[in-house]
């Protein structure tokens, strides 16, 4: 015999409708297990229909229905401790589940979507499943949930109703035996039990989910992150800070040695002058730092910010959010991490068709990605702002940091709205930590340095952590051709190219210039492409794609192309015209 056959006669499962402006209830339904059910307005009535029934359970209801019915219930003779609410109830059930809104049935008439008696039916339906999943969860996370809930209200009924009771023991003791290794063991583990039960509840739920479900992508839902919000910040203190003494988890999931390897396959991080600056940024980003990091362009920047990301994505389904003007070094990355069988990046931008966007985006709500490529731009939209309220997001990662600075030749106006859109995230989640940022840049002028480390600073009241090198390029030539004329110059290229066949880029200062001389060299048996920022987004890809693929080996290019392309064979850049800034050529 099912629990709900042994308690068969003692629940009604009710949701009502309500007028927005008026809060006036408008409709009211309830059912039974026996299938009896209620469909009226009267108040009255619905008293009566509930009264033979010592438990009510709702979809939401001690947040919503409650406030229209407690003196209904009441007067009902129901005691408020046999109140049950499943919607607190899924996420800690379902952990795999990323929404646990009611579903709608796709056949159901639109006039029938808002029928309190059809979601009273479904919340019973939920029900049955929530109690059966309860038993099948292991018995000591059954006796886990029972310690750290049992008296509160959003779940007491619940255990109240299946009459369950957990043994006495110590709630520490517990949770430390059946998460051996599966988090810090330094945490403060019963001063969380202590203060945060629910939120820890949540969080444990996940971390079970992570061991045996392996190859679904749970993530906190958007409903326990908006209600719950230390949610976020203990999940970080479990399973994404590293311990200062050392443990078991931590020596292994959040050691940055064992997370390039197992992400890339390297044994060791780039060196600069001997200095080891890439493998004490990757670490300042595990331990949770801001940091602004000066590497030389081709100087391993994204391993750097992405083997953080990888590994909190991994341990505790984190959101890391890459800001960069430049929608080609998107995709570039997305491709190259998929080229080393690495699926958890997405980018959204204009290059995208509306169904990759969709995809993407529901690749960033289900929790399969933990990389996401924006541009400053893409912050202004508001579908960006919630996909980001419903994450939880690990760091925001500024490429080309030196947007930030009208001292740099690049300056964006749309990078200073990044500290803007970051706090007004903090904010709406009602976080009480900062989220960390690290900003990149291969630009080492030092008053562009002090701007950005000074934005940040005052927008968010982060302080960057330095890391830079003095070490020069070593892999870069240069050569100075005076010609005459404009033909002078052309068979110059053409001499260039044929003498180091390799893949080359040539920077034009004119949209028209790049179609030009493409066009050009193309009709003297070259493969060339032109690419401008203003070109229409499809030939745009089509152009890009063909060069990074090796199709096409010369781009000609305006700077649109200019702050990198992640190409690791490009063997020559000629300026065709003089550039107006001596950056251009680094």
């Amino acid at each position: 015999m099912t629990e709900i056959e042994k308690h068969i006669g003692l629940i009604s499962y009710i949701d009502t409708e309500i007028e927005p402006t008026s809060r006036k209830i408008l409709d009211i339904g309830g059912i039974k297990e026996d299938g009896s059910s209620f469909h009226k307005t009267s108040v009255a009535e619905f008293i009566q229909f509930i009264e033979t029934t010592p438990f009510i359970c709702g979809h939401n209801i001690i947040k919503h229905d409650l406030q229209y019915l407690r003196t209904a219930i009441r007067d009902a003779g129901i005691d408020a401790k046999n109140i049950i609410d499943t919607l607190p109830l899924s996420p800690l059930l379902f952990p795999t589940k990323p929404y646990h809104a009611l579903l709608k049935d796709d056949k159901i008439q639109t006039e029938e979507v808002n029928n309190p008696l059809y979601d009273s039916i479904k919340a019973r339906d939920l029900f049955h499943d929530e109690i059966e999943a309860f038993y099948r969860t292991d018995e000591n996370l059954r006796q886990i949930f029972y310690l750290l809930l049992k008296d509160k209200k959003e779940f007491a009924g619940f255990f109240r109703f299946i009459n369950y009771t957990g043994k006495e023991r110590d709630t520490e003791e517990q949770i430390r035996q059946k998460f051996r290794n599966q988090f810090c063991e330094h945490v403060d583990l019963a001063k969380i039990i202590e203060t945060y039960p629910i939120e820890l509840a949540y969080c444990l739920s996940l971390v079970n989910s992570f061991v045996h479900h392996k190859k679904i992508h749970s993530i906190t839902p958007p409903w326990v992150l908006k209600n719950y919000p230390e949610v976020e910040r203990l999940m970080l203190m479990l399973r994404n800070t590293p311990c200062i003494k050392g443990c078991t988890y931590c020596n292994d999931a959040l050691d940055v040695y064992k997370g390039l390897k197992k992400f890339f396959g390297f044994d060791a991080y780039r060196k600069y002058g001997g200095e080891a600056l890439q493998e004490k940024a990757v670490q300042a980003a595990v331990n949770n730092k801001s940091l602004l990091a000066v590497f030389p362009t081709g100087g391993g920047k994204s391993i750097t910010f992405q083997v953080p990301a990888l590994m909190s994505g991994e341990n505790s389904k984190g959101l890391t959010v890459v800001i960069s003007p430049l929608q080609s070094l998107m995709k570039d990355q997305v491709d190259n991490l998929e080229k080393n069988n690495i699926t958890d990046a997405v980018t959204i931008n204009g290059l995208l068709d509306p169904i990759e966007r969709a995809r993407s985006f529901e690749r960033v709500e289900d929790g399969s990605a933990s990389l996401l490529y924006i541009s400053p731009e893409s912050l202004r939209s508001k579908s960006i702002e919630r996909l980001m309220l419903g994450r939880k997001i690990i760091r925001f990662v500024i490429d080309e940091a030196h947007c930030f600075s009208s001292w740099g030749q690049d300056f964006r106006i749309d990078y200073l709205y990044i500290g803007d859109f970051i706090k007004s995230i903090q904010e709406k989640k009602n976080l009480d930590y900062r989220i960390p940022v690290s900003c990149f840049t291969a630009t080492a002028k030092q008053k562009v340095i002090e701007d950005i480390r000074t934005y940040f600073r005052e927008k968010l009241d982060l302080d960057l952590e330095l890391f830079t090198s003095k070490a020069s390029r070593t892999n870069l030539r240069y050569k100075v051709f005076e010609k005459a004329d404009e033909e002078e110059k052309y068979q110059a290229v053409r001499d260039l190219i044929e003498e180091k066949n390799c893949p080359a880029i040539i920077y034009v200062s004119r949209t028209r210039k790049a179609y030009l001389l493409a066009e050009r060299l193309t009709r003297d048996g070259f493969d060339a492409k032109p690419y401008h920022g203003k070109m229409d987004k499809q030939e745009k890809s089509e152009n890009q794609n063909s060069f990074i693929s090796g199709k096409t080996q010369i781009m000609v290019a305006t700077s649109a192309f200019g702050m990198g392309v992640d190409k690791k064979d490009v063997g020559m850049v000629i300026h065709y015209e003089i550039s107006d800034s001596l950056e251009n050529y680094v």
